[in-house]
């Protein structure tokens, strides 16, 4: 009790009670007079016009009482203690530097460009504007230039130990931007999960969820956040760098009595009308990336395959799509392969079949 009445009796604690009972006494003044003024006849025009007039009062009113409460021309030797300076300006800094951040945003936002490249410069802008006050903050804290590699050995050995996880993160994100393993708009799969880049940011990538419990490789609708972490630890998998296209395959099940050769032929007639509009596409983007990679492709058109199974035959047809409307292009070639078959009256899909006979019971 003796401690609790000594901090009581000091200067500074009973101004800070003072200045708190003031505050709430003029918050519940405010909060009664705004209830009056919304009580009157009045234009709702005129009472937002009241309203304000009243909270600016009591802004200036407190103000005003602040002043005669804390005599601010002593409340100035507080600010002489070293913490408490280089609080100040870390805080002058911070506002200084996030303010000129603001105004360079504005403008990254008024030019007539694609949305995609504005978003990446307001990103870079915030990275940069972020680097340059951690760099300022250094001079500030660490005082003389001869003390900035103590202070610096001793924080670095501090963030290794404690935050290796997110250097990871950071490092992962210096190998996405200068390799570029994906960009915004692509469709990848990393770490078990798949979907479409939607930001890339310093700690984590954000994708649009496709799959999981939906199929067809359609959206899920869920965000996704993959620390960029995991690029070093998991396989990176990217449907669209360079060649939007991947090899899709379609399956269907005749009877051994059926007349397959005429089936092998339906299923490549719908996947080359299926294909024909991106083959061009298909060939150009092919050639370069070859100039990039070691690949070729001898052949772009759909082929089918033919596979002996218990209970029929098995035709396959292999045919390029968009890596994104793979369930489209499935759904349109499923509908012409069920429209061709259903007029062709010797062939008959197959499926499991069994038989059961009671004992003794002849066939």
């Amino acid at each position: 009790m003796e401690t609790l009445g000594h901090y009581l009796s000091l200067p500074v604690v009973q101004k800070l009670l003072l200045s708190g009972t003031i505050l709430t006494l003029m918050s519940l003044a405010l909060f009664f007079s705004r209830r009056f003024i919304h009580s009157l006849k009045s234009g709702a025009e005129k009472k937002r016009v009241y309203g304000k007039s009243a909270v600016y009062t009591g802004i200036v009113v407190y103000g005003l009482v602040l002043v005669r409460i804390w005599a601010f021309k002593n409340l100035f030797l507080y600010f002489k203690h070293p913490v408490i300076e280089k609080l100040l300006k870390s805080g002058m800094a911070f506002v200084l530097i996030y303010l000129a951040l603001f105004f360079v945003r504005r403008f990254i936002n008024s030019m007539k460009i694609e949305i995609k490249r504005r978003h990446q410069y307001r990103k870079r802008a915030t990275y940069i504007a972020t680097l340059i006050y951690f760099i300022v903050l250094i001079p500030i804290w660490a005082g003389h230039t001869q003390q900035w590699t103590t202070v610096l050995s001793v924080m670095g050995a501090g963030v290794a130990l404690a935050l290796h996880e997110v250097l990871l993160n950071i490092a992962g994100w210096v190998y996405i931007v200068v390799r570029r393993p994906y960009k915004a708009g692509d469709r990848i799969e990393l770490g078990g999960v798949k979907g479409d880049v939607i930001d890339i940011r310093l700690f984590q990538t954000t994708l649009l969820e496709i799959g999981n419990w939906v199929d067809g490789d359609q959206s899920t609708g869920r965000v996704v956040d993959l620390p960029h972490g995991q690029i070093f630890r998991n396989p990176l998998y990217n449907y669209t760098k360079g060649f939007e296209f991947l090899w899709n395959e379609l399956s269907i099940m005749v009877t051994f009595e059926s007349n397959w050769e005429k089936a092998k032929e339906i299923l490549l007639k719908c996947g080359e009308e299926a294909s024909r509009e991106v083959q061009q596409e298909v060939e150009r983007k092919i050639d370069r990336m070859a100039r990039e990679y070691l690949i070729y492709y001898r052949r772009f058109t759909p082929v089918v395959y033919t596979k002996i199974e218990d209970s029929g035959i098995k035709i396959t047809l292999r045919y390029l799509t968009d890596a994104k409307k793979r369930r489209m292009g499935e759904d349109c070639i499923s509908r012409k392969i069920l429209a061709d078959i259903g007029a062709a009256p010797d062939i008959d899909f197959a499926y499991p079949t069994y038989r059961i006979y009671k004992r003794g019971e002849k066939e």
